[in-house]
């Protein structure tokens, strides 16, 4: 009797034991995590699905959705909240807005991971998933220092420079990355802005829109150019920008075409490099974003540290975000197979 009074006590006690450590049905399921991701192009909604489907494949429970404001993208990063995923992944509609709403997810104990925009102003980012932004800015300059073969002396060349959307933290990056290389030679009177533009506010476009970087090209060509002067460089931070600038050039520039940058390989700008109206792209494989942010994620959920590259770059005013870095790829007319 003694002997099965003790049995009942033990199989009382696990049974306890299993359901105060979460081995109950309702933590049997699929893990659950958040994303939601910016929706200003079909590439934000082609990467977001796909990472959707791979970590369903891998028995994650994935709630994806896409915003067109920054207050759509709050409303939408609540909610989640109050469905208390075990991760939330963030691609920033305005990566300056979401302070407030993810104090309540730090509350929560919510990791959150930004990814492909660092979010700023909180210290409730856990991780970002990214590529070197700065160096893909650096690129596109000595892109263009090479080609006019400034550091032997070239020059003077005319330039005007574009940068990204404010609320965008990339896209000062990519500026700041660009104006380090350029500046000097812009100093030494090698590169002449004839517009004196040449600081973010005065370079940026709204929304990353073309027919914004369109407006901005005409009235800097109307104003600065009508005299006939060549305008050798322009650079364009995104290939949206960089198709706008082309058709202000088209319809209001006669002289020699100049060099224009860009970066994110879209089929606009591939053609652009084919038919010699734009010099290269910058091209972020998506695939490799989204295999890292993946197991980020997975690391993330398990309770593990992530791998990370970088953990000095990117502060986003608050603190100093560790990151994964991937590494982007120059693509003119000698490498243009190289898009996938």
């Amino acid at each position: 009797m003694k002997k099965l009074f003790t049995i009942t006590v033990l199989l009382i006690t696990l049974a306890i034991t299993f359901t105060i450590c979460g081995c109950g049905s309702e933590n049997n399921g699929p893990k659950k995590v958040s994303m939601t991701f910016a929706n200003s192009s079909s590439s934000w909604q082609k990467n977001g699905n796909n990472m959707k489907e791979e970590l369903e494949k891998e028995g994650f429970s994935v709630d994806l959705q896409f915003a067109d404001t920054d207050q759509q993208q709050i409303e939408q990063i609540k909610a989640m909240i109050e469905a208390k995923p075990s991760c939330i992944v963030i691609g920033a509609v305005n990566s300056e807005n979401l302070t407030d709403v993810l104090k309540e997810a730090k509350e929560n104990n919510i990791p959150v991971i930004a990814y492909d925009r660092l979010i700023m102003n909180t210290d409730a980012v856990s991780y970002y998933a990214s590529f070197d932004n700065e160096a893909v800015g650096s690129a596109m300059a000595e892109y263009l220092v090479a080609t006019l073969d400034l550091k032997n002396g070239a020059g003077p060349f005319n330039i005007e420079v574009f940068a990204g959307d404010p609320g965008d933290n990339n896209a000062h990056m990519f500026f700041s990355g660009s104006m380090k290389i350029l500046q000097p030679y812009i100093d030494k009177g090698q590169l002449v802005c004839r517009s004196n533009q040449l600081t973010f506010e005065q370079a940026a476009v709204k929304n990353w829109d073309k027919a914004n970087a369109q407006s901005r090209m005409d009235k800097l060509l109307a104003t600065y150019y009508a005299d006939g002067s060549t305008l050798a460089a322009v650079l364009s931070p995104n290939d949206g920008c960089a198709d706008g600038i082309r058709n202000s050039l088209k319809a209001n520039y006669t002289g020699a075409w100049p060099i224009i940058t860009g970066q994110d390989a879209d089929s606009t700008a591939i053609e652009a490099i084919k038919n010699g109206t734009q010099a290269f792209t910058i091209y972020k494989s998506p695939a490799d974003l989204n295999t890292k942010c993946i197991r980020m994620i997975k690391a993330v959920v398990e309770g593990v540290q992530p791998a990370i590259n970088d953990k000095s770059s990117y502060n986003n005013g608050v603190m100093v975000v560790p990151s994964y870095l991937c590494i982007p790829l120059i693509i003119d007319k000698d490498n243009i197979n190289a898009v996938k």
